[in-house]
């Protein structure tokens, strides 16, 4: 071969090598999990979660993280979601799919029931798209839209902001202050909004939450940011910056312990907290003991942290086994401390694990053992809380074995203790409150919802001097749209067209120019005018009109009567 054929292939095998590597970088990335993730933020009520990918559901529980194919069910109730700075209040008889919850998009299918959006950020507004079986709605603008869902079609109201429809054969706007009405089968026209008591409760919660807006030390983008201001208080530390100290926390409260652990797919175990604030501070950031209380720091602020199932070190890889007789020994976790770094046990890529630490660890140098062996990163890293009595809980590792979707594990009391098996003592009150929690373990069958307006449960009233979301203003109604083919009779549906009557022959006697009088004309008023001649000229010459009695027609009667000449 001649030797200037040799570097023209290694240069194609150079080219060929760098083309496979850029290739397969999407590929490990597609094989990450979403690092956005909603949550069940406020329930009351019979509230039900359908796990679509495990064919299993059961009692939605408070801070259960939600992924793409999960759906909520509200039976009797309300209930309100969290993604992000999104929220999304549902009403009772209402029936939800996410469809999609990842970085890219968040898209929600609202079978049946009402809904309120609220989009406060411009990243909410732009990844948000609510599906219908009437078409999709894709907001412009940050606002608050409602969306009432009834079988025959749906009716889309844009208290603030602005909306897109895109349907099968339609596309429209609705602007702030606007409602519309879409069926199903084709068509829509504006229509009244709609200000009932779930828009007086909506807004009333809005006031609420007024106070508890996302710090200025979080993004507004962490799911359940906005319930730290109103559950905790922040201060300033030389050592680990800004950290949020929760109140109502007993002495021997430590991070994951009040609360279990449950199988979501795609991250594997997931902790999910009991307490009202207790999502942000578990899912983001670290834990560390500050003047002798816990203290929860959130690291760097960035425009959207990576959500993580639990940041927490094991001791014992969950989901270990028994080896021969003797008993299994408890499996532990407790909290990592700042700048620690968090060894994920689900699938991920370098990139993933680099973007999961980022806020308390700029720079991983053994990031593909971590991807590759993660329980020997695991039991050869040295953390700060391995050996604190106070920071390590435990369960049977037994427990872990059922590594399938819906399984949890609740720690119990006595199951707490440090590395070295000492026990960390438990308050009689943990174990009721524990009693409480195994009670929602059972999957239970979703119940057929109820309607809205028969749905039984508390309900919240509205509160007095709450200020109601704007009534949207009719404006002219649109003209109708071209009907399809294939719906002759929207018109008559839709439109209210005035009725038109064939007139009907009547029976005649004698020659053809004479006609009996109709019954109407007989019973007409008496004030009827007379008829007018009025002369047609031809040529120089003017012509009387021949008269209806002329033509055969009827003439009116002294008395008031009309007959037949």
């Amino acid at each position: 071969m001649p030797d200037f054929f040799i570097p023209l292939r290694r240069g194609r095998s150079l080219l060929l090598a760098l083309l496979a590597a850029t290739l397969a970088l999407p590929v490990c990335a597609q094989g990450d999990p979403p690092g956005r993730v909603g949550r069940i933020a406020w329930i009351s009520g019979d509230v039900y979660l359908d796990d679509t990918s495990a064919g299993q559901g059961g009692v939605a529980l408070l801070n259960r993280p939600l992924t793409s194919g999960d759906g909520v069910t509200i039976a009797a109730g309300r209930a309100e979601i969290e993604i992000g700075a999104m929220t999304l209040r549902l009403d009772g008889g209402a029936v939800v799919k996410f469809s999609d919850i990842d970085d890219e998009r968040v898209r929600v299918l609202l079978e049946t029931g009402r809904l309120i959006v609220k989009l406060p950020t411009e990243d909410a507004w732009r990844d948000f798209v609510l599906e219908t079986a009437s078409g999709r709605f894709l907001p412009r603008a940050a606002g608050i839209y409602r969306f009432d869902e009834d079988g025959a079609g749906v009716t889309a109201t844009a208290y603030f902001g602005a909306l897109r429809f895109d349907g099968r054969n339609e596309a429209f706007d609705i602007d702030a202050g606007e409602s519309a009405r879409v069926w199903r089968d084709g068509g829509y026209r504006v229509a009244q909004g709609v200000r009932d008591e779930f828009a007086q409760w909506s807004a009333a919660r809005d006031q609420r939450q007024a106070d508890s807006a996302p710090s200025r030390y979080v993004s507004p983008e962490m799911t359940g940011a906005r319930d730290l201001d109103a559950h905790g208080d922040w201060s300033e530390t030389p050592d680990y910056g800004a950290v949020w100290f929760p109140r109502a926390v007993g002495d021997d409260w430590a991070p994951y312990r009040d609360g279990q652990w449950a199988w979501i797919a795609p991250w594997g175990w997931t902790w999910i907290g009991r307490e009202p604030w207790g999502f942000a501070p578990f899912h983001y950031g670290r834990w560390v003991r500050v003047r002798g209380s816990w203290a929860w720091s959130p690291g760097i602020r960035g425009a959207r942290p990576v959500y993580a199932p639990a940041l927490v070190g094991w001791i014992g890889a969950p989901g270990g086994v028994s080896s021969g007789v003797a008993p299994v020994p408890p499996t532990g976790w407790f909290p990592l401390a700042p700048r620690e770094v968090y060894v994920p046990f689900y699938r991920a890529s370098p990139a993933h694990v680099r973007l999961v630490n980022a806020p308390h660890v700029a720079r991983i140098g053994n990031v593909g053992d971590i991807v590759a062996r993660p329980r020997d990163v695991m039991r050869q890293t040295p953390f700060i809380h391995r050996d604190e009595p106070r920071a390590v809980s435990a369960a049977p590792a037994d427990a872990f074995g059922h590594r399938r979707p819906g399984a949890r594990v609740v720690p119990r009391p006595g199951d707490a203790r440090d590395s070295h098996g000492r026990a960390v003592p438990e308050t009689p009150r943990r174990a009721a409150e524990i009693g409480r929690l195994r009670s929602a373990d059972a999957p239970l069958q979703r119940p057929r919802p109820s309607p809205p307006d028969g749905a039984q449960g508390r309900r919240d009233r509205p509160e007095s001097g709450v200020t109601p979301y704007p009534m949207p203003t009719p404006r002219v109604e649109r003209p109708p749209r071209r009907v399809p083919e294939s719906f002759p009779d929207f018109r008559e549906r839709r439109e209210s067209a005035p009725r038109t009557f064939a007139p009907t022959p009547m029976p005649s006697r004698g020659t053809a120019e004479t006609r009996t009088a109709p019954p109407a004309a007989r019973e007409r008023p008496t004030t009827r005018p007379r008829e007018i001649h009025r002369p047609r000229e031809q040529g120089n010459e003017r012509r009387e009109m021949p008269s209806r009695v002329e033509r055969g027609g009827y003439e009116r009667r002294p008395g008031g009567t009309a007959g037949r000449r």
